[in-house]
């Protein structure tokens, strides 16, 4: 019973986002100190490559274009009635109908086509264990086990709950497919106002993400790098959700709750 809007998300995330955004760099630096402290010539040489690219080529303001165009699709959506897979879907059919993409090309990206296939599987499993009954059991077990409580610190409990389950999953999809409505019945049946619960459990399925080098797909790039280590990883993911967690429990809580009403 509670619509989320991209307008309603933007505002709901707005304050805890924008205080991750100043408090993150700082606590990073202090866990791994940067080697170089000033750079006064990067920006010499970022303007010298930029010159020596040149101005931008016809498949690059297409696929600028196609990018600028969906993103407009995914934010008025909703109100349009638009399918969000079909603006995907179209997006891709633009960039293969102007030949930016060819068939060769995706043909050599063998890995993100596995990775594709696996979201698939994955998604088809988290189905078929909600319509077997399996979530609502686990549902109900979770109910039992925190019932009692009042409803701001089931709430905190829940969110905490969620965001460490993500060690178990590779996935951030697979999660949210599989708990999310399980945890937001639990949490609403105990009292928490859905217009609180719905933004929290959306908004962790997104920081958890960094919580280990396989807990989102935008990790490969990182792990790929070489930069850091395993275990530095491991303890970078860990401190920095625990920092997102803290930052929206106690600062995005009442934002969430007054620009709800």
């Amino acid at each position: 019973g509670f619509d989320i809007s991209f307008g309603s998300w933007f505002i709901h995330s707005s304050v805890p986002t924008l205080t991750a955004m100043l408090v993150l760099p700082w606590l990073v630096s202090k866990f791994f100190s940067p080697g170089v402290g000033a750079t006064p010539e990067a920006p010499i040489a970022a303007r010298r490559d930029l010159s020596d690219m040149g101005s931008m080529s016809r498949n690059e303001w297409i696929t600028a274009a196609t990018f600028l165009g969906m993103l407009i699709g995914w934010v008025f959506g909703s109100s349009l009635n638009l399918n969000g897979t079909a603006i995907a879907f179209l997006g891709l059919g633009v960039l293969l109908a102007t030949g930016v993409l060819t068939l060769e090309d995706i043909a050599k990206q063998g890995d993100t086509l596995v990775t594709f296939i696996w979201l698939a599987i994955l998604f088809g499993l988290s189905a078929q264990l909600n319509e077997l009954g399996f979530m609502g059991f686990v549902g109900e077990r979770l109910s039992s086990q925190l019932s009692g409580m009042s409803w701001p610190l089931l709430y905190a409990a829940l969110i905490a709950l969620y965001v460490g389950l993500h060690y178990f999953f590779v996935s951030q999809t697979s999660q949210v497919l599989a708990l999310l409505a399980v945890f937001l019945d639990v949490g609403t049946r105990g009292g928490v106002p859905a217009a609180l619960m719905a933004p929290g459990l959306l908004f962790a399925s997104s920081y958890f993400s960094i919580i280990t080098p396989q807990g989102g797909s935008q990790n490969i790039i990182f792990v790929a790098s070489g930069y850091l280590k395993q275990g530095e990883l491991y303890k970078l993911g860990f401190f920095t959700t625990l920092a997102f967690m803290l930052i929206y429990l106690f600062i995005g809580t009442p934002w969430i709750l007054f620009v709800s009403g």
